[in-house]
């Protein structure tokens, strides 16, 4: 049976319709928009610090949000299988993902990261039998073939990419799509914001495990008592934005929704990504970026409609 078939057999077609679709939205708009606060952040700190702040700040928040079901939901073994997956994402993800940006282009690593949907698809049929329907494949061919051409110009443009980098970006491009996967899977079992907070203290465990290696070891400065507390405070808003809020928010679409239906919502991130880029950095996208973008747009609301 599809994946569109059960969702429909479920019942689930006006709760996907007002609680899925406006959470994926909001999460592809946020990590849209932190990708932009990211990118003008390390300019001013190495990565790894930057990681460190915004997990902190996230993990605060999302506890939180996580008052009414503190700590009993925590006191379980299975939330302690759940929250394991936090290693995936934001934990090995976004370490690696980070060690290979430094190795690569970022043109290269962007076209890399624009397979998440295809991989996602791919480990839910390999690991939960999910198959995909005709539409979604058509749905998500398209929305990559966008992707290809929104970062095609950085691509071309930068020297040829480290072979070395260009396989840690895979590696956390898959790490990530088996985020989705393992996620949505137990994603209905608990309150999101519940849920997020615990992967993400696993996820902060592992960043501040490689933050102490990378200092002690002279790879990276110990710049945070030289940060201004307004570039802390950034820092820290940024995280909410990208960890806190963009987690809470896909974890309630993955509720009612497939991980391959739900890997093509994340093809809107970039889209957010150019608007940010353009309110905050005055990045002007090129004509090749916007088809790209409306391209995106297109696959998403058919592969909605054909849902």
């Amino acid at each position: 049976m599809s994946v569109e078939a059960a969702v429909e057999r479920d019942g689930e077609k006006p709760r996907l319709q007002w609680v899925a679709i406006p959470a994926m939205i909001g999460s592809a708009a946020c990590w849209g928009f932190a990708t932009v606060m990211s990118r003008d952040l390390l300019a001013v700190m190495p990565s790894t610090t930057l990681l460190v702040i915004q997990l902190v700040a996230s993990v605060v928040a999302l506890l939180a949000l996580s008052i009414p079901h503190f700590p009993w939901r925590y006191r379980t073994a299975a939330m302690g299988k759940a929250a394991s997956i936090g290693i995936l994402e934001p934990g090995l993800t976004y370490t690696i993902g980070l060690i290979g940006l430094s190795l690569t282009t970022a043109g290269s690593a962007s076209v890399i990261s624009a397979t998440e949907p295809v991989l996602i698809v791919l480990v839910a049929w390999l690991l939960l039998r999910e198959r995909p329907g005709g539409h979604l494949m058509l749905c998500i061919a398209i929305a990559v073939f966008g992707l290809l051409l929104v970062s095609a110009e950085g691509f071309f443009d930068e020297e040829r990419a480290s072979g070395w980098g260009d396989l840690l970006i895979i590696l956390s491009t898959l790490f990530a799509a088996s985020y989705v996967v393992l996620s949505s899977r137990v994603a209905q079992n608990y309150p999101a914001a519940t849920l997020a907070s615990a992967q993400q203290i696993v996820g902060l465990a592992l960043a501040l495990a490689v933050f102490a290696i990378v200092t002690m070891a002279g790879l990276e400065p110990a710049s945070l008592e030289r940060l201004s507390a307004s570039v802390v405070a950034y820092a820290a808003f940024s995280g909410v934005i990208q960890y806190a809020l963009a987690f809470w928010l896909y974890l309630i679409g993955l509720k009612y929704l497939s991980a391959g239906t739900a890997g093509l919502w994340l093809t809107l991130v970039p889209v957010f990504g150019l608007a940010g880029a353009y309110v905050w950095l005055s990045e002007v996208p090129t004509v090749l970026m916007l088809v790209g973008a409306a391209l995106i747009i297109c696959a998403v609301i058919f592969g909605n409609r054909a849902r």
